[in-house]
């Protein structure tokens, strides 16, 4: 395999969908071809329909059958194979029939600990494996005594940028109001229900408070039902048309953390949290649980939400149920002190840049370089990562 021939394969959420995945793999794919390689991609929310990219793309319609990877690496002949998800979602990887055809670099989050038993030999067939956090690094570490790659995802900061807060919030029509926000999935990890009863405890007596939620209006939670339970309708935003594979371009979702004043995410867990850095690159606050690779995100220790308890959730990971009289507290301090929460604003942009896209790629880029070279062994590539 030389540079300019090895060929890579990314799987993961297909580029051509807006989801963080999704873009993640536009940003690695068009880095390695910017380095000579053949890339193509093979994802999850992809329907065969015409694209503009400049690259094979193929479709993925399970995560329990290996079929549609097989037909991609058939056809496209990888010599690397790059899978972006939770282990669970390529579990089938071992097991395929073309397997010692390329050599297979997992990069994957864990959103919780201890690293699953059963995961063990999945690991073991991984030739190179990749986190996205230091608590990732360390469950896998503790875990397996193998040390995989670390390497975070990265925001695009030119287009995740502070603008003219007063336009944002104009486009977003929350004009004149303390905007509260959360940008996620609704699933039950992200504890979006944390949020609107601590907002429902926050607002009670502020006529300008509005709490934006950029997430599925139904999901594991129907939104609609959850803020009139807490008496929030009337003071409650949402980005209309969100799906599960389809968010909105990086400019209006840039619109939209500049249209808060607060960022909070009351997440149970976290393999990486691409909102929390594209909140801060956008000079907007952000508030999450101080637990799994949250507090690596966040510029500064107030950022952190107490956590209250843990619970064992699925696959036996324990997570974390944040403190809603923590958020309550925090949002109200910087209600009453806005020259601190604009200075905070400005140090989290700062901190923000160090996760630029340009870091990431340049560091994928030079791993898969390292794979061109004689087998070496992986603690050589920790440490020249």
């Amino acid at each position: 395999m030389s540079k300019s021939d090895a060929r890579i394969l990314i799987s993961s959420h297909s580029p051509t969908v807006t989801t963080g995945y999704g873009r993640v793999v536009r940003r690695l794919t068009h880095a390695f071809r910017s380095a000579g390689r053949d890339v193509a991609a093979a994802g999850f929310g992809y329907n065969g329909e015409p694209h503009e990219l400049p690259y094979p793309v193929f479709k993925l319609d399970s995560y329990d059958s290996p079929e549609r990877l097989s037909v991609a690496v058939h056809e496209f002949s990888p010599d690397i194979l790059l899978t972006l998800s939770d282990p669970w979602t390529f579990k089938y990887v071992p097991q395929m029939a073309q397997r010692k055809s390329f050599k297979w670099i997992a990069y994957f989050p864990l959103d919780g600990r201890p690293f699953p038993a059963d995961w063990k030999p999945w690991l073991e067939n991984v030739d190179v494996p990749v986190v996205l956090s230091k608590f990732t690094q360390d469950c896998v570490a503790e875990a397996t005594g193998r040390t995989p790659v670390l390497i975070y995802h990265g925001v695009d900061t030119q287009s995740f940028r502070p603008m003219d807060r007063g336009q944002a919030k104009e486009l977003a029509h929350v004009s004149g109001h303390f905007v509260v926000g959360c940008v996620a999935r609704n699933q039950q990890r992200k504890n979006l229900p944390a949020l609107v009863k601590a907002f429902a405890q926050f607002a009670a007596d502020k006529p300008d408070a509005v709490l934006y939620l950029h997430t599925q209006v139904r999901g594991h939670w129907d939104l609609y039902e959850l803020v009139k339970r807490f008496g929030v309708e009337d003071k409650t935003r949402v980005t209309e048309g969100l799906g599960t594979d389809r968010g909105v371009p990086d400019a209006l979702l840039a619109t939209v953390y500049n249209a808060m004043d607060v960022f909070v995410l009351p997440t149970m867990g976290e393999g990486f949290g691409l909102p929390i850095v594209e909140s801060q690159a956008c000079g907007t606050p952000a508030l999450a649980t101080d637990y799994s690779a949250c507090p690596e995100l966040l510029a500064d220790p107030i950022q952190r939400l107490r956590v209250k308890e843990t619970l064992i959730m699925g696959h036996n990971f324990e997570q974390a149920v944040v403190d809603t009289g923590d958020i309550v507290e925090k949002i109200e301090y910087f209600y009453r002190n806005p020259v601190e929460l604009r200075e905070l604003g400005e140090r989290c942009h700062r901190f923000a840049k160090q996760f630029d896209w340009s870091i990431p790629c340049r560091q994928f880029v030079d791993l898969i370089a390292s794979l061109d070279a004689p087998a070496q062994p992986i603690e050589t590539l920790v440490k020249s990562s």
